[in-house]
């Protein structure tokens, strides 16, 4: 095969692992061994929900080159899928020994350190992304919520209104923002908050919750009971909202 036919191939292989068409994207590549297909292959695998291959795929691309960044974070991002995730802070940190740069593996590193509970680190990871990558809105939430979780409401705060601001909101957003307006005491503002969740998403279970308990906070009964039944409606279908992959 000649290169540019190899280019070709990896090119609609991308393209249709973009569309989530997995299978059709490592026909386009089976049989090859250079490092591009490789992982590749990994990528779809892991994609796929197949990740014994993803990471079988990881190991034979170290092998051919284990100074590769791209090798070592598409093997954390696989272990982290199969919520490995002490492996996968080791793997994403080696990525960004060799690339400290690599802001995407810098992200899933502190989702990582997030799972384990190491909450003050992820913050230090989520803030680097941040450093490099202002307008990343999924760094400046997930910071969000790591600080909630220490209490650092103020902090956390911040962090939501700059999500907002760079992405123009989501549900979650505004439901979080709400709940740490209200561990701070300003509830009228938290309401707004919910008011403003619930109105790009009726369906957010947390927000009619946590607005009711806003209400029934400042002694609002008739709205805190509509809230509460709303939400009863819902048949508590909805999480609170927690951290963004």
């Amino acid at each position: 095969m000649t290169g540019e036919n190899a280019g070709n191939e990896q090119a609609r292989a991308i393209l249709y692992i973009g569309f989530g068409r997995y299978g059709e994207a490592l026909s386009l590549i089976e049989g090859r061994q250079d490092l591009d297909a490789i992982l590749l292959r990994a990528i779809a695998f892991d994609q796929a929900g197949r990740l014994f291959e993803a990471l079988d795929c990881c190991s034979a691309a170290l092998a051919i080159a284990p100074l590769d960044p791209d090798a070592w974070f598409i093997q954390g991002r696989a272990l982290f899928h199969f919520s490995e995730y002490e492996q996968a802070v080791r793997s994403f940190e080696q990525a960004l020994r060799l690339d400290p740069g690599y802001v995407e593996a810098q992200y899933l590193l502190g989702n990582a350190l997030y799972a384990l509970g190491r909450l003050p680190e992820a913050i230090e990871s989520y803030r680097a992304v941040i450093a490099r990558d202002p307008l990343r809105p999924k760094a400046l939430y997930n910071c969000g919520v790591a600080l909630a979780d220490l209490g650092r409401f103020d902090e956390a705060l911040r962090m939501y209104d700059l999500a907002i601001e760079r992405s123009g909101g989501m549900p979650a957003l505004f439901t979080n923002r709400g709940v740490c307006l209200a561990a701070l005491d300003r509830l009228p503002e938290a309401i707004e908050a919910f008011t403003m969740a619930v109105e790009i998403d009726p369906r957010d279970h947390a927000a009619w919750h946590n607005r009711g308990i806003a209400h029934a906070r400042l002694g609002q009964d008739e709205a805190a009971r509509y809230c509460f039944s709303r939400c009863r409606a819902l048949n508590d279908r909805s999480g609170s909202p927690g951290m963004q992959g």
